[in-house]
């Protein structure tokens, strides 16, 4: 039986949804990041045993939450080549596909990119003022306000204008499908 491993990082708990959607379509073990290194750490998980590793969070400042300690722990398991590796990023913004490489882009290295290493997806989450610290809190307040300028951008700009100051859900099970697929290529292709 092939095996999968899914692996988050949420703050506001966006990303816990996509990853619990994503482990129940792919009847995959989950983790919280948090939760694996200690179980990395103490040889009770193995990365180098999953025939497909996906790895998933919110975008910050338009960078993939806690991707540099994924990054890590897949390099030190001899995995960063291995094309067995999905990662997404969810975030306040609708999907758009002129804008949804940037969080790819900002996060991924140039050697990363240029190999192709990891299949890529962006899902809509939202926004969510609860657990985020008081500094995060204050920077997307103060984007809330300045997003209000930039309303004439489109469609999309209008729904985040609209919506930020109170926060938003916006999670969509259906969003999920393209990367589901892809994991069952990438399944079917291992050995």
């Amino acid at each position: 039986m092939k095996h999968t491993i899914v692996i988050y990082s949420s703050i506001t708990g966006f990303a816990h949804t996509y990853a619990q959607w994503i482990s129940e379509d792919l009847d995959a073990d989950l983790y919280s990041i948090e939760e694996l290194l200690p179980l990395i750490k103490h040889g009770q998980v193995a990365l180098a045993n999953y025939d497909l590793i996906i790895y998933g969070a919110g975008i910050r400042m338009g960078i993939i939450r806690r991707f540099s300690t994924f990054r890590k722990l897949i390099k030190r398991a001899g995995l960063s080549t291995s094309k067995k590796i999905i990662v997404w990023a969810n975030g306040g913004t609708p999907q758009h596909p002129d804008r949804d490489y940037r969080s790819a882009s900002r996060t991924f290295n140039r050697v990363e990119l240029a190999r192709n290493d990891y299949a890529y997806f962006y899902f809509e989450g939202g926004v969510r003022y609860e657990g985020l610290n008081p500094i995060e809190k204050g920077l997307l307040k103060t984007f809330a306000k300045r997003v209000q300028k930039y309303r004439n951008r489109g469609e999309w700009a209008v729904a985040v204008a609209d919506h930020i100051a109170e926060g938003y859900d916006h999670t969509n099970r259906a969003a999920i499908a393209p990367l589901i697929a892809r994991a069952h290529d990438i399944l079917s292709k291992s050995s």
